[in-house]
């Protein structure tokens, strides 16, 4: 097969050719994660040792971080009661955070905390995660809006929001999103 400019090609075995579109690798990449965590969801259902909270949060991170600012700044700035009216699970804010205000934040605030591994495992029963608890840091900036560093030349950062979920609802978040990003784009 000849080579077509606009492909990826992969070489699995010395003499096979596969190809990937790039205008549809993130689309392609949202189907088979949702493929996968399916995968698993069978294989629980068969009695297979498998780790489902472990699969979804490598899910989020693909799906979070892959697309990258491309198609997060496209991510709609959807008020969080429109989400809630359509079925999007909303993390419960702890403490006197404030919560996010629209998709668009939520799914750069989880992208942050998936990214970042702003991340605690809640698991009270000890029979397994039940539950997330998850947060954004922003940078620290002085009066002249500059971003403060420490004395090793690291970003001083705050924590802005913090929230909880059940494993359950990060699984609808990661479903909606997948959604979304199959969504064909209105522009």
């Amino acid at each position: 097969m000849p080579l077509r400019p606009g492909y990826l090609y992969v070489r699995p075995h010395k003499h096979e050719r596969t190809a990937m579109n790039y205008g549809d690798v993130v689309r392609d990449f949202a189907r088979r994660t949702r493929a996968n965590l399916e995968a698993i969801d069978r294989l629980k259902s068969q009695g297979h040792e498998v780790y489902e909270t472990t699969q979804l949060i490598n899910s989020m991170l693909g799906l979070l971080v892959f697309p990258q600012q491309r198609y997060v700044a496209a991510i709609p700035k959807t008020p969080l009661a429109d989400l809630q009216r359509d079925g999007w699970p909303i993390p419960r804010v702890r403490g006197t955070f404030k919560q996010v205000r629209n998709l668009n934040q939520l799914i750069r605030y989880l992208r942050n905390a998936v990214s970042h591994f702003n991340i605690e495992f809640i698991d009270p029963s000890g029979r397994g995660i039940e539950a997330l608890r998850v947060w954004n840091m922003r940078p620290i900036k002085g009066p002249d809006d500059k971003v403060l560093r420490d004395e090793n030349g690291n970003v001083l950062e705050e924590k802005n929001w913090e929230a909880e979920l059940g494993v359950t609802e990060l699984r609808g978040i990661a479903e909606r999103f997948i959604d979304l990003l199959l969504t064909p784009s209105e522009a």
